[in-house]
């Protein structure tokens, strides 16, 4: 952890109760911290998924559903779950797969779904998904190496685990920038926009308490991932993680 971070509480029910209050300004918020950029930034993870037709995938933390749908129209055919506590959130995903299917009616396109699920706790079989992503949600989770085990758990040999995260960019003028927009004008923000500044308070110290990008690199590995790589997008403000599950010798 970032030396001298206050970790902020990470109780699954404060977190859920969280995102529930602020599901339907959550879209409008993210658009404006990022200036619109982290629709870019799921599309360069979903496109770490590496998938084909017929296969499986799984977005955990999917939250209101944009990268689940990203990779569903990256990779068409494949069959993306997206899972989440928050029922709240999945509302509006779950609006969000229906305009995607009329407007990919045409293409065949296989939808996403979303299940209310724990990612401490997968619902799913071993080896189930071809790859497992995750954006803005492991920052969030009470037991992180356990969050990360889990997504390999349900990974089969060979496939990728993406971790898309907010992360604290190195000294510069990056890292100035970041502690303006996210300790000062973020809460302000989520007060006027979100009607919660308690929420969009939450989130800067999260950031400060999460691992930097080398550190989390290496819980990847202790989780069991292999060929770890990762860059930072954004003026070094976001960090995209890719690992594989190992491959079973013969």
């Amino acid at each position: 952890m970032q030396t001298g971070a206050r970790a902020p509480s990470r109780q699954p029910e404060r977190i859920r109760d969280m995102f529930d209050r602020i599901a339907r300004r959550y879209d409008l918020m993210n658009t404006i911290m990022t200036v619109g950029l982290d629709r870019c930034w799921r599309s360069l993870a979903a496109a770490e998924a590496h998938l084909q037709p017929g296969e499986r995938a799984l977005d955990v933390c999917c939250g209101t559903g944009d990268l689940s749908l990203a990779i569903a129209q990256r990779f068409p055919g494949v069959q993306v779950v997206g899972l989440d506590f928050s029922e709240a959130m999945l509302v509006c995903a779950r609006k969000k797969a229906e305009g995607f299917a009329r407007r990919r009616a045409r293409h065949n396109a296989v939808v996403p779904t979303f299940v209310v699920g724990d990612l401490l706790n997968l619902p799913f079989a071993d080896d189930h998904f071809a790859a497992t992503t995750v954006a803005f949600g492991v920052r969030n989770v009470a037991d992180l190496p356990g969050a990360l085990r889990q997504m390999v758990r349900v990974t089969r040999p060979g496939g990728n685990v993406v971790c898309l995260e907010i992360t604290t960019p190195p000294p510069g003028f990056g890292r100035r920038f970041h502690s303006f927009w996210f300790d000062r004008a973020v809460p302000g923000l989520g007060r006027l926009v979100a009607g919660d500044g308690s929420a969009y308070s939450y989130l800067p110290s999260s950031v400060r308490s999460f691992p930097p990008p080398p550190e989390l690199a290496t819980m990847m590995a202790q989780a069991g991932l292999v060929d770890i790589r990762y860059r930072r997008l954004g003026l070094g403000i976001v960090a995209l993680h890719v690992g594989q599950v190992p491959k079973r010798s013969m």
